[in-house]
């Protein structure tokens, strides 16, 4: 099974409480940086999970300012 991914865009400062919050959801997927100095970071998780990250990314929006974009590869095999 192949895992899915999302992106997101935070302020460099709130990678931290990113970590923290995502943590406190369970570990319902990992998150890596791909550019430290824009935030810009990867969250991976089971594609069965997508409906419940969705749902924990909009909460933590709630916390701190984030921008959701689909992974650029996600369809591919």
């Amino acid at each position: 099974m192949l895992s899915s991914c999302l992106l997101i865009r935070i302020c460099p400062k709130d990678i931290g409480l990113f970590r923290f919050l995502l943590e406190a959801y369970e570990h319902v997927g990992y998150f890596s940086v791909l550019e430290r100095h824009t935030a810009l970071l990867k969250v991976v998780f089971s594609p069965d999970m997508e409906e419940q990250v969705r749902k924990t990314l909009g909460e933590i929006a709630q916390s701190l300012a984030l921008t959701l974009e689909e992974y650029p590869f996600a369809d591919r095999k």
